[in-house]
């Protein structure tokens, strides 16, 4: 969560109306007027104490804060002292804010779901640096013994508390039920959709006509195709061209037999002298006949081969025909799968053919990826249980609602402490938390940190020694290097040369700095954690010149990870401030 702007109208110290704009990073706000933290604070967390602290007393008091939730949506939320909070959202669209909420209920859970914002103990007690904050400072402000004792109303806030903390509970386990809920519905909506995409692909694949195997086929008769084309063009050309020879070259055909004087008259004259022999009875004559015989001999043999020729110039014309077809015929059986492909595809050319072939290879790997992201879903180890836990989860969620509905609003913690406080005569601010023995101080901290952590204290310790170290060596100008807690968690302090002591045994203005290097160095710890907004109250104003012009490089530091609002009545040194502005 991060604030962009602080609106407030008729506030104590603050003027009748006016805005400040706030941005991520280190803001300073150069300022005298006390009430600032409390009205940056006072729509976040309600107290009985903003009316004495807010009210100038000539109006309404009205606050509200601008802020950016998680996901990047802006906000504001406005409270008019005495009355209600309301909660709106920017429309992008109007290119203004419209009202999203003014149930108080529906409000806390936003801050808590949607922003991260935790209960209001936790975040005064790290989040806000008070006017008080140093150990010195808090000494001057512990209540004498005069104090008085409301033993009834203590009585009545401590059951208060500690209705107030189940309450607080049951609004966490709900949140934790809500966000167990929303993580298994979205595994078995991403399971769902993993599912449902994988048999789509496959119903696509299903409704080819081709196998890979016949898509590789078709593909490479494509890919030949014109190749094809050309190898059938130049054959026929060829063909075409042996036959233009052939019909030029071939002797015209040979005439009838009985046209032939020679063959005829031969014939005729032959048989006339044989029958003139036969006739006279003088067989010497028929040897006369033998010459006319030869001559149409001669003639049919002359016959015989001209018509031989004729026969073969026809028989070579009927090969390069049917060579032809045969062309013709293994052309069109090469192209009929391709065609008939090209049909079935509604595609008027091999190329487009292609292109749709690679179209189908990629939905084939998209089914490829789409099984395997089903199969990573099957593995997770939490799908088998979204149906079994997640009606369990749904019953008492609505269980945990109707406990919530039932018990309505109830005040933060923070405030019913300080009132039970005020009650038991004791004094303190409103950072929440019962008062803490000094020497008990730093692992106080410590504890609180490592509860926002969800760490161990010693892991918590652990973890920032070594920035602990550099904000003790450069805050107390190297007179204390390195720390340690003892058997009691208290805590322990050494210089340079290995001496030691307890930090409740420091002088008051060595302990000062000590605990501010304790508490920056766990504030960057939490913050790099929890991203929200650090409100520094002028907490450092009893130190030297020198010491709060190095804290406010060190709050420069930790502003890289969270937004960091100080409130301070100078001006930090120049370009240490990511935004400098005056109220």
């Amino acid at each position: 969560m991060q604030l962009t702007e602080l609106l407030y109208q008729r506030v104590k110290d603050l003027g009748a109306q006016g805005q400040i704009a706030l941005r991520p990073g280190y803001v300073a706000v150069v300022s005298r007027a006390a009430s600032l933290r409390s009205a940056l604070v006072a729509a976040l967390f309600p107290g009985p104490d903003d009316l004495r602290r807010l009210v100038d007393g000539e109006g309404p008091t009205r606050v509200g804060l601008g802020l950016v939730s998680g996901d990047g949506t802006p906000y504001r939320l406005l409270r008019e002292l005495g009355g209600a909070r309301q909660l709106q959202r920017f429309d992008a669209a109007g290119k203004k804010f419209s009202t999203l909420s003014q149930d108080n209920l529906e409000i806390e859970s936003f801050l808590r779901v949607e922003c991260g914002l935790p209960a209001a103990d936790n975040y005064f007690s790290f989040f806000v640096l008070e006017s008080n904050e140093l150990p010195s400072s808090r000494a001057r402000g512990v209540a004498g013994p005069e104090a008085v004792v409301d033993s009834a109303k203590a009585q009545a806030l401590k059951q208060e508390l500690e209705q107030t903390r189940r309450y607080e509970g049951v609004q966490d386990r709900l949140f934790k039920v809500q966000q167990r809920l929303h993580e298994l519905g979205e595994l078995g909506r991403s399971f769902r959709e993993a599912q449902d995409q994988l048999n789509s692909i496959q119903a696509e694949l299903a409704r080819s006509p081709w196998t890979p195997e016949q898509m590789k086929d078709l593909t490479t008769r494509a890919g030949r195709a014109k190749d094809d084309q050309k190898r059938r063009d130049d054959a026929l050309s060829e063909l075409a061209y042996k036959r233009q020879r052939a019909i030029q070259t071939t002797p015209p055909p040979a005439e009838s037999l009985w046209g032939s004087f020679w063959f005829v008259g031969g014939l005729l004259l032959g048989i006339g002298i044989d029958a003139l022999a036969v006739w006279l009875r003088n067989p010497p004559i028929a040897f006369a006949g033998l010459v006319p015989f030869f001559a149409a001999l001669v003639a049919l043999l002359r016959w015989i081969q001209v018509d031989e020729a004729d026969k073969e110039a026809a028989t070579y014309l009927k090969d390069l025909k049917e060579r032809e077809q045969a062309v013709h015929r293994l052309y069109n059986e090469e192209q009929a799968l391709l065609k008939n492909a090209m049909k079935a595809a509604h595609v008027d050319s091999a190329s487009d053919l292609v292109q749709l072939f690679e179209e189908r290879e990629k939905v084939i790997r998209s089914r490829e990826d789409a099984r395997s992201q089903v199969e990573e879903l099957r593995k997770h180890p939490d799908l088998a249980r979204v149906p079994i836990e997640t009606p369990l989860l749904e019953e008492e969620k609505r269980k945990l609602e109707a406990e919530v509905s039932a018990q309505g609003f109830a005040r933060p913690i923070g405030e019913i402490e300080i009132d039970l406080r005020h009650a038991m005569g004791l004094g303190g601010s409103r950072r929440g938390g019962t008062l803490v023995a000094e020497p008990e101080v730093p692992q106080n901290l410590v504890d609180k940190a490592a509860e926002l952590l969800n760490l161990s204290a010693d892991e918590v310790w652990e973890a920032i020694g070594q920035r602990l170290s550099a904000y003790l060596s450069a805050l107390t100008d190297k007179r204390i290097v390195s720390s340690t807690t003892d058997e009691k968690r208290h805590w322990v302090l050494s210089n340079a040369d290995g001496r030691g002591g307890p930090y409740h045994g420091l002088p008051p203005e060595l302990k000062d700095l000590a605990y501010a290097a304790l508490r920056l160095a766990l504030l960057e710890r939490v913050a790099a954690y929890k991203r929200l907004p650090v409100l520094v109250d002028d907490a450092f104003s009893a130190l030297e010149p020198a010491k709060r012009a190095l804290i406010a490089k060190m709050l420069k530091g930790i502003a890289a990870q969270t937004q960091i609002i100080h409130r301070t009545p100078e001006e930090p040194p120049q370009g240490t401030a990511d935004l400098v502005v005056q109220a």
